[in-house]
């Protein structure tokens, strides 16, 4: 098995133990948004936020709010088809201009649209070797600022608790 197979076997693994699935399942459809709604529905509409079976959209007008009321029930169909499974029992929308401008980017600066970050590339292979950079350098920063590994996983946890929160949680 390679690094990127024993890195997405993990992956999967955290998402299954942790209960990260639907976050997994929001950003299949958050990826795959233009193709769910239409191309002109996504252009003036963007997910905003997803409690348990509610979906919340920001749309870029109050006349779009009307409009897409009636699109309601196929958007959600649409979705539960998607994912094959009732993930939307109900869709909410709010005018929210800021969801739809584009980030102006100087010298080093990251694409970010409502807090997340757009990956610059679609290559999986590299951006599993980013995660991977990215973690053990965060770990490394964290254990020299003071930070214990957990008695059970091994992963940061404050002093003077001998388990991480999950650990804690499932003890």
């Amino acid at each position: 098995m390679s690094k990127h197979e024993d890195l997405r076997h993990i992956l999967d693994s955290l998402v299954e133990k942790y209960s990260w699935e639907p976050a997994k399942l929001l950003w299949k459809v958050e990826t795959n948004w233009p193709f769910i709604a239409g191309d002109f529905v996504a252009n003036h509409t963007r997910i905003i936020a997803y409690r348990p079976k509610i979906l919340t959209l920001a749309v870029t007008s109050s006349p779009w709010s009307q409009d897409v009321q009636y699109l309601l029930p196929n958007l959600k169909n649409n979705i539960n088809e998607f994912l094959n499974m009732t993930f939307v029992k109900e869709i909410k929308t709010r005018v929210w201009v800021p969801a739809f401008r584009r980030p102006i980017l100087g010298k080093g600066e990251v694409s970010v649209r409502i807090g997340r970050i757009k990956p610059k590339t679609n290559d999986l292979n590299l951006l599993i070797d980013r995660v991977e950079v990215n973690y053990h350098e965060a770990v490394t920063q964290w254990f020299k600022e003071g930070y214990q590994p957990c008695e059970k996983c091994g992963s940061p946890t404050l002093k003077p608790y001998r388990f991480c929160s999950v650990c804690e949680k499932n003890q």
